[in-house]
């Protein structure tokens, strides 16, 4: 017999992905699934009225739901204030109390809603659910507009918020998220590409690709040595649109860090963007213990 339904988001710059779980004495499991493209630059309302949009589609008027939302950083994941303001996404819903806006269009009480860190989310996921089962300290790293990562010790999921840690001349996240791969393209090859998927398929940037990738995974590698220094983790999760191309980079990383006497092992999520989902989902599972 089901005992509650919960309706699970993963919010990202170009889309929301929303799946409603329903709860019984096994546990939860995925109902249902959707996903929709949004303008993350659009104005508060649309963006607001799209993500309620969706989330109705999940569950039949009136029924008791809780609804549990991954968000990028920064955000007042308690309050439910989103704080994006320099990401370049969600411009128009900085200072804005998401919870009670949603609250208001759902119908459904505050105290209903949960918010939760995107990468977090993710290392939840694959650590209930995923490749990460039974394993004690884990990094989890998202690559994908920007870099999301989180870090299990223990029983203790929590997101490490490495995407600001410096990393060469600048941030981690400009040498792992989607910007770098904009950034080569335009000044190497003076070319105007939106994301890593139109770069592998540009037509003047094929045969380029070997040798975006080797500086790429020298990136990571450099990376996941840099964080090992400080947390001795088990093994490396990865996750994120990035990726969907690991046959491009994961190899490579693997070889690099074998080479620094580094034998970490690495692997790309199998639940894929379900992770995150299945992660937001938990937090209303046992008493809000996230195992």
């Amino acid at each position: 017999m089901t005992q509650r339904r919960i309706v699970a988001g993963d919010v990202g710059g170009s889309h929301i992905t929303i799946a409603l779980f329903e709860e019984d004495c096994d546990g939860i499991h995925l109902a249902k699934i959707e996903r929709q493209s949004i303008d993350s630059f659009a104005d508060k309302a649309i963006i607001l009225d799209n993500w309620t949009s969706v989330i109705k589609n999940m569950y039949p008027p009136g029924d008791p739901i809780f609804i549990s939302l991954a968000m990028p950083a920064p955000f007042d994941y308690n309050e439910g204030v989103c704080l994006i303001k320099e990401q370049g996404k969600f411009r128009s819903l900085y200072g804005v109390n998401v919870k009670k806006e949603l609250s208001n269009r759902l119908g459904v009480q505050e105290s209903s809603i949960n918010f939760i860190n995107d990468a977090e989310a993710f290392l939840l996921g694959e650590s209930a659910f995923g490749i990460g089962i039974g394993i004690d300290s884990i990094l989890g790293i998202t690559l994908g507009s920007g870099l999301g990562s989180a870090i299990k010790s223990g029983n203790s999921v929590r997101d490490a918020e490495l995407w600001s840690t410096p990393f060469k001349d600048s941030i981690a996240e400009n040498y792992l998220g989607t910007s770098w791969f904009v950034q080569w393209a335009k000044s190497k090859f003076v070319i105007d590409i939106e994301g890593v998927k139109e770069f592998i398929s540009h037509p003047n940037l094929i045969g380029k690709i070997e040798e975006v990738f080797e500086v790429y995974s020298s990136n990571l590698a450099d990376f996941i040595q840099n964080q090992y220094a400080d947390f001795k983790m088990e093994k490396v999760i990865i996750g994120g649109n990035i990726s969907l191309s690991s046959e491009l980079f994961l190899d490579r990383t693997i070889s690099q860090l074998s080479i620094a006497g580094l034998d970490i092992p690495i692997e790309i999520s199998r639940l894929g963007e379900k992770s995150a989902l299945y992660g937001a989902a938990s937090i209303f599972v046992n008493g809000n213990s996230k195992f």
